[in-house]
């Protein structure tokens, strides 16, 4: 028997927010892993790529400070190693929030077809829209973090040099603050992907609007998925970690030369293993995502009547023919 449509906008208690979660995903699961794998595949060869370098440059910067040799060029790679990976996570995470709403989108167009059948071609369209709502969104929430970081830094410095205690005191409210604050914004991504006509600031707004009432619902939602998906990044992390450490312990040892951990074959596992744990990490990502969009649905049907709404304009629309 085919599972009920699930609904975007409706008011649902703590395990109905679960079991949508969960049932969206395993809803036409060939179809989204087929996807998922299409697109996210590539992303994390590259972003392998750049996570290996990343740590070797560590473990090189590592050994340089402990022969008390000079640590400036390790140091100069070490950074453009970290550079190239961020700019290589923060793509790839555009691109999955893209693939994620265009394929929530799609499910609810569709009708009763949902993604069943669903085609490069009905795909394309849907995707390039949402990854230039992702790309922007990001691009904003980075410029808005930094002129948050700058104004708070400016006036928690001045906190210290006015009084240490209070300085002290004040960071602790701070960061009270910014927890109370930063759950909210979680709805950012939900609203700006699904609601067309919405621009970035309104959605930044709509975001603390709907969040700050239902903050304990965010907090438990991220909680419990986020313990899933720490999981399953373990799970996928593993057998890299174990190649990791290995290499490590050999490294600090003075014993990389010659030893099995420089050879190919070794490195090829460290490669192929750290494509794993990418892939891993961005499964589990959807896992939130979805969560938190359902979330969303649920806040703005408790919050705004979003559903109600809905439901009387479809109504309308069959009573015109």
């Amino acid at each position: 028997m085919e599972r009920a449509k699930i609904e975007l906008y409706k008011t649902r208690t703590f395990s109905e927010k679960l079991n949508d979660t969960i049932g969206f995903m395993r809803e036409s699961w060939r179809t989204q892993l087929k996807y998922f794998i299409y697109l996210m595949l590539p992303c994390s060869i590259v972003l392998a790529f750049f996570l290996n370098h990343f740590f070797s440059g560590y473990m090189s910067l590592i050994m340089a400070v402990q022969n008390v040799g000079d640590p400036r060029s390790d140091v100069g790679s070490f950074l453009l190693n970290a550079g190239a990976m961020l700019i290589a996570f923060m793509v790839t995470y555009a691109l999955l929030i893209a693939l994620v709403y265009a394929l929530v989108r799609l499910y609810r167009a569709r009708g009763e077809d949902r993604l069943k059948n669903l085609t490069t071609e009905e795909l394309k369209p849907e995707l390039m829209f949402c990854l230039r709502r992702s790309c922007m969104l990001m691009l904003a929430t980075i410029v808005i973090a930094i002129v948050v970081l700058l104004v708070f830094g400016g006036l928690m410095a001045g906190a210290f040099v006015i009084n240490p205690g209070f300085g002290l005191m004040s960071l602790m409210l701070l960061y009270i603050a910014l927890l109370v604050v930063a759950l909210p914004m979680m709805l950012v991504t939900p609203i700006y992907m699904l609601e067309d006509d919405i621009s970035i600031i309104p959605a930044f707004q709509k975001a603390f609007h709907l969040g700050i009432p239902t903050w304990g619902g965010i907090f438990a939602v991220v909680f419990v998925l986020g313990i899933i998906a720490s999981i399953i990044q373990t799970v996928t992390m593993g057998p890299w970690y174990i190649l990791f450490i290995v290499k490590m312990v050999f490294t600090l040892s003075n014993d990389l030369d010659g030893s099995f951990t420089s050879s190919i074959f070794y490195t090829f596992a460290e490669y192929i293993t750290c494509v794993l744990q990418c892939l891993g990490m961005l499964f589990s990502s959807v896992l939130t995502i979805v969560g938190l969009t359902i979330q969303y649905g649920h806040a703005a049907d408790k919050i705004d009547g979003v559903g109600v709404v809905e439901k009387i304009e479809q109504f309308d629309e069959f009573d015109n023919f």
